[in-house]
């Protein structure tokens, strides 16, 4: 897609290599697993109905439709479920694991998520100016809330 003129300038300010590194480390972070697709496993060109792949589709065409079983839908639409079954087989055949990759039953421990990083310190709430009633002339008016 770089090769791509129109899209070049786009895909590389947008840092996909810096987008996936902190995927990587949050996910190892909470305690989860991070799933990556193959660079070029046909998630656009693959039939999620059916599974068959077509040879060719260009960037313009923004709805896929399979010659195979007669599937009509919006391309992101078919590789978002593409990349869904991929994620589907990969964990459902691997043991014991749940949706969310961390379980849903499970909560993060009383010292914090783990890794490297420290959490956030929290400051003492600040004093907040509450704006009321508009003070009469000649008058300034302050209210002080803590919490």
């Amino acid at each position: 897609m770089i090769r791509n003129r129109r899209l070049a300038r786009a895909l590389s300010d947008a840092g996909f290599g810096e987008i996936r590194r902190q995927l990587t480390y949050k996910t190892t972070w909470n305690g989860g697993r991070l799933l990556v697709a193959s660079r070029w496993f046909p998630s656009s060109k693959t039939c999620s109905s059916c599974g068959a792949v077509k040879a060719k589709l260009p960037l313009r065409v923004r709805s896929y439709v399979c010659e195979g079983c007669g599937l009509s839908m919006d391309r992101d639409e078919n590789v978002a479920l593409n990349l869904a079954a991929v994620v589907e087989r990969t964990v459902a055949g691997s043991g014991p694991e749940t949706r969310n990759g961390r379980g849903a039953d499970l909560k993060t421990p009383p010292g914090g998520a783990g890794g490297r990083e420290t959490s956030t310190p929290h400051r003492a709430p600040a004093a907040r100016i509450r704006r009321g009633p508009s003070p009469a002339p000649g008058e300034s008016l302050t209210i002080l809330e803590t919490q």
